[in-house]
């Protein structure tokens, strides 16, 4: 129960550090020293399904680099975790540390580029940074499938920010969760490649082309040296750490 109180409190200090409609703290600048993010993440739509459902399942061309896609998302989370501890906030152990937070964050919402699913285990807050990463990667996903014939989709963020509070939860649940979690820092996010938003039902993708158009838009910024990756296929996500 302590622990619960705990929780709830941390989110309401997290609220009130990244302030309202999604933006940092006032004033303060992210790692590549410009103001903080500015992109209107916080902006919520509905779903929209226009004209009659077609039962035909259209198939896309992809460019995604052969291979297995658990071969070429391969990198440790050694590698990621220095990542997220270089470019991220100190994790969260109670409320002390919530307070102390110095590096903006960014509340994250469902927005054109993205949709953030109900999250458990997870906080919807990142370091301006990543949340810009995510942006760029959902933004370049609905861009692409329009480029290719298709209509609106949206990519799924299934998993933000954790507190060791959660970290500690979801290993109970999951035996694979590390408590060395990237998502401590706020730099980490996934995206599912089972589960996408489609916003008009009259022209439905197959699944099989939208994972791999969503690989193809992750490989590009890991090609960018903008983050690092990992197919978790168990999970059904894309496991993402800024860089």
């Amino acid at each position: 129960m302590r622990w619960l109180v705990v929780a709830a409190t941390i989110a309401i200090v997290l609220s009130a550090v990244s302030g309202c409609g999604g933006t940092a703290q006032p004033g303060a600048m992210n790692d590549a020293g410009t103001d903080s993010l500015s992109v209107p993440v916080s902006k919520t739509h509905t779903v929209v399904h226009s004209g009659p459902a077609d039962s035909t399942v259209h198939r896309m061309t992809t460019h995604v680099p052969p291979g297995r896609l658990k071969e070429l998302f391969n990198d440790t989370n050694d590698l990621q975790l220095s990542a997220a501890q270089r470019h991220g906030i100190h994790p969260i152990t109670g409320i002390a540390t919530a307070y102390r937070i110095t590096k903006p964050l960014v509340r994250l919402s469902t927005c054109d580029a993205y949709a953030v699913n109900n999250m458990h285990y997870s906080l919807p807050y990142l370091v301006p940074r990543a949340a810009r990463l995510l942006h760029d990667i959902g933004q370049a996903f609905r861009d692409t499938i329009k480029a290719r014939g298709g209509r609106e989709y949206r990519i799924k963020v299934t998993s933000t920010l954790r507190t060791d509070y959660r970290v500690a939860r979801l290993k109970r649940r999951n035996r694979s969760a590390t408590e060395q979690s990237c998502h401590r820092y706020g730099t980490t996010f996934d995206v599912s490649w089972t589960n996408f938003d489609c916003r008009d039902s009259s022209y439905v993708v197959s699944e099989e082309d939208l994972k791999n158009i969503l690989a193809e838009i992750i490989w590009d910024k890991r090609q960018q040296g903008r983050c690092y990756a990992i197919f978790e296929r168990k999970q059904g996500c894309f496991h993402i750490t800024v860089r």
